[in-house]
């Protein structure tokens, strides 16, 4: 279950950039990686990085929806949505 403050923690992370939210993680892992933390403090780490994955996930995502490919038919360009 999530706590109040969970919640408010996951909404400041959406709301900000996908380089911002990249940048926190890239820190979190470096942290993490050096080895020189408690088993808690590690897996807290662990699960803010997990919540900032899937932040720049969701970014990647609608970004790839809201890209749009110009093709030029009959010497008019047109409008085509993104398709992976």
């Amino acid at each position: 279950m999530e706590t109040g403050g969970d919640s408010m923690a996951a909404t400041k992370n959406n709301d900000q950039s996908f380089e911002t939210s990249l940048d926190e993680l890239e820190s979190l892992v470096d942290k993490l990686e050096k080895g020189q933390l408690t088993l808690d403090e590690s897996l807290e780490l662990f699960e803010k990085g997990m919540k900032l994955a899937r932040v720049c996930n969701t970014k990647l995502s609608e970004a790839e929806r809201k890209i749009e490919i110009l093709t030029e038919e009959n010497g008019k360009l047109k409008e085509v949505e993104f398709s992976e």
